[in-house]
Order: structure tokens, then C-alpha cells, then sequence
């Protein structure tokens, strides 16, 4: 009953000072809000990625120039041993690919290499990666799906024939019929073979990059590089039931071969979501401790307006008292109402959050996920606000005595 009572005064308290409580919030609900809404984006994202890395398939590896370890760890070999490599096209070779190709638990390997030069139709240009890739890369990178024509295959090499991303299709053709067509690349005329649908999820491993794709023969790519191969990086599909790790491991000892550890990275498609749930982890943690700041400033408000209200009812303390109030009750009145803003600002965060991801989802493609931890931590979150800077003020109002506080004007 002391409890219910307790809460009854706290909200008539709340209700009688709407304005004062609403800006005693501010602080809390800033705070809750930044580190709720950010740790949804984060899970947004990680479940993006999570369903784009199963589209593609995690039975998939890269081969890069450089020594690049991208999860960041440091350590021997760690960071960016030499970083000119990772724009060198001289380090990965065609000798890498046909031997790569060899190896046990190999399906296909695949190279690429980056095409200098601008994408346009007249006097219209696209944004567009230009690549020159090896007729086996759509087996590495399943997430190029065409929505009209054909794949690049044995018989185009050298040919100026390309494929291009939604995205381009749109800028360089709009509604119209693409397929057949002619664009320019630099100042060579490439017939369009096929164009890619747009994908299905975005983000690093698929949505813009694929979006944005234009895609030649290998060979025809030569010609834009001084007719040499400069390969940037190597897709190598894994046949089933075997192990990723191991066939990794084998490639790294295959490129050993030919190559010093500082030459080269093989990583995966889960090398990749690992890397990208690190670097999530510790931006939340990061905007988290900002955000700390003010979950302080906002639990310091409320602190002061309880040491307010604690003076503005000297006289009902001391009248509560008189007729038998104890100390405990008079403690837990105020402690509670404490509590009740704080609870208050943390369901108005969990509001805010939850608009704010409506546009998120809305303007930004990214579908935000509030997990059963995000709720708890809001809610456990405004309680501990509560109680630590309300129990100072319960306390000051708990020891005041009854007689002096009745004689208070």
C-alpha cells in the first residue's frame, strides 16, 4: 500500500509541474535516444550484410594485393604492410589464377581489374566502376543477377561488348531498351550485352558497388591498361563440402609460392561481416559514451528539481510526518517520483527511436532492429538514472524535521 500510495503522489506531483518534468527529461531522453537508435542501425546493418553474405554465399574467397588484415587487430603482419600495393597491378599475376585454379576444393577462380575511363551516351555520363573481369566471375560473385541479356562468356573475349548495373542502365537509358545499344568507355564504343537488376539488399558486399557496375571481357580491359594485366584482385569459388578455412589456408600457402606475405590478403565473405560487426561494436560504444554525457546532464535535472520540489514541500513533509509518516515513507515518495521521470523519459525515447528508425527505413534503405537487450537497456537505464540522482534529494527530505518543516513559509 505504501508503494501505491507512493506512486499516486509521485504522478500527481509529475501532472501538477508538466512543463518542469518534460524539460527535466530532456537530457534522458537525448541520451537513451542516441544510444537505442544507434544500436538498432547497427543491428540494422549486420543483418543486411548477414543476408547479403548468404546470397552470396560464404563458400567464397578474395585475393588482394597487399597485406591487409581487416579486422583490424594489428599484430604481426597486421594493418597495411606496404599500402602502395593495394593500387599495384603488378603484383597478382594470370600465373596466380590458372594455379589457383588447381588446388583441391577449387571450383573456379576468377580475375579483375579496374578500366580507367568514364562511362557515358552522348553527352550523358554515368557513375560507374569499370571493370574487366574473367568470364568465370559470375560463379564468384552470385550476386550478379541480369534482368535482360547475357552474361560475358568465352566467346567475347576482346570484343567490345560490356554489362552494366541498374543504376547505369537508368542514367545513360532511362525506360528505354538498353540491350543492343552502344555507350562509350573512354573513347573505345562497347555494345551493351546485358544489364543487372538492382539488388536486393545494399551495403558493402552488394547493394551500390553491384548497382554501379560496368563489366568487360578481361582481355578488352588490357587495352585500357597498356595491354598488360594488372590485376587487382582474384574471386575464388570453394566447391562444396569442403571446409573455407582450410581451402583458404591452401591458397595462402599456393601464393607463398611466388609471392612474400606482405605481397597479398585472401579473406571471406565472413571475414568481411566480422570485420564490419567490430567496427559497428565500437562506433556504438563510442557514441555510447557520448551519449553517457548526457544521460549525466539529464540525471543532474533531475536531481535539482527533486532538491527543488524537496524545498517547495517542506511544509507537507512536515504535515506527512506530523500524522505519522516515517522516514522510509517519506524516502520512498520521493524516490519514486525520481524514478517515474526517469521511466517517463525513457518511454518517450523508446517513441523517438522508434520514429527516427521509420525514416531511417523510410529515406536510408536500412531497416533498423530494436533488440530485447536495446529495450531492457533503455528501460534499466532510466531506473538507475532515477535512483542514483534522485537519492540524494530523498534522503534531504526524508531527514527534515517535522517541526521545523512546519513552521517553513
Amino acid at each position: 500500500m505504501l508503494i501505491i500510495e507512493s506512486i499516486k503522489l509521485a504522478l500527481s506531483s509529475i501532472w501538477a509541474h508538466k512543463t518542469r518534468s518534460v524539460l527535466t527529461m530532456l537530457g534522458l531522453i537525448i541520451g537513451i535516444t542516441a544510444v537505442v537508435m544507434l544500436m538498432s542501425l547497427g543491428e540494422g546493418v549486420k543483418n543486411d550484410v548477414k543476408k547479403t553474405v548468404g546470397g552470396l554465399g560464404t563458400n567464397i574467397a578474395f585475393v588482394l594485393s597487399g597485406n591487409i588484415k581487416i579486422d583490424g587487430s594489428g599484430g604481426a603482419g597486421g594493418g597495411i604492410s606496404n599500402p602502395a600495393n593495394l593500387i599495384s597491378g603488378d603484383i597478382l599475376k594470370r600465373t596466380d589464377v590458372d594455379e589457383i585454379k588447381k588446388l583441391q576444393g577449387v571450383k573456379t577462380a576468377a580475375a579483375m581489374t579496374l578500366v580507367p575511363g568514364n562511362v557515358k551516351k552522348g553527352n550523358t555520363l554515368a557513375s560507374a566502376t569499370v571493370a574487366g573481369v574473367d568470364v568465370d566471375f559470375k560463379e564468384v560473385l552470385t550476386g550478379l543477377n541480369l534482368e535482360n541479356g547475357r552474361f560475358l562468356d568465352n566467346s567475347d573475349n576482346s570484343k567490345n561488348v560490356i554489362i552494366i548495373g541498374s543504376s547505369v542502365k537508368n542514367t545513360l537509358f532511362g525506360s528505354s531498351e538498353a540491350l543492343g545499344q552502344k555507350i562509350n568507355v573512354g573513347k573505345e564504343e562497347f555494345e551493351v550485352t546485358g544489364y543487372l537488376s538492382k539488388p536486393k539488399s545494399s551495403g558493402a558486399l552488394g547493394g551500390s558497388e553491384l548497382d554501379s557496375l560496368a563489366l568487360m571481357p578481361f582481355d578488352t580491359a588490357k587495352k585500357f591498361n597498356d595491354n598488360q594485366d594488372k590485376i587487382l584482385r582474384i574471386g575464388v569459388k570453394i566447391s562444396d563440402n569442403f571446409d573455407t578455412k582450410t581451402i583458404v589456408k591452401s591458397i595462402e600457402d599456393n601464393m607463398l609460392l611466388r609471392h612474400s606475405k606482405d605481397d597479398f590478403s585472401v579473406f571471406t565473405q565472413e571475414d568481411i561481416l566480422n570485420s564490419l560487426s567490430t567496427i559497428l561494436n565500437m562506433l556504438t560504444l563510442f557514441i555510447s559514451a557520448i551519449a553517457a554525457i548526457s544521460l549525466v546532464v539529464g540525471g543532474v535535472g533531475i536531481m535539482n528539481i527533486m532538491l527543488v520540489s524537496v524545498t517547495e514541500r517542506t511544509r507537507e513533509i512536515g504535515l506527512r510526518k506530523a500524522i505519522g509518516a516515517t522516514d522510509a515513507a517519506i524516502l520512498l515518495q520521493f524516490l519514486i517520483e525520481s524514478i517515474i521521470i526517469s521511466l517517463l523519459g525513457g518511454a518517450i525515447s523508446l517513441v523517438v527511436v522508434q520514429i527516427g528508425n521509420e525514416f531511417v527505413k523510410k529515406y536510408a534503405g536500412i531497416t533498423p532492429q530494436i533488440t530485447t537487450f536495446a529495450w531492457v537497456l533503455a528501460i534499466g537505464v532510466s531506473v538507475l538514472v532515477g535512483i542514483v540522482f534522485g537519492l540524494a534529494p530523498a534522503i534531504r527530505a526524508s531527514r527534515k524535521n517535522p517541526i521545523e518543516a512546519l513552521r517553513y513559509e
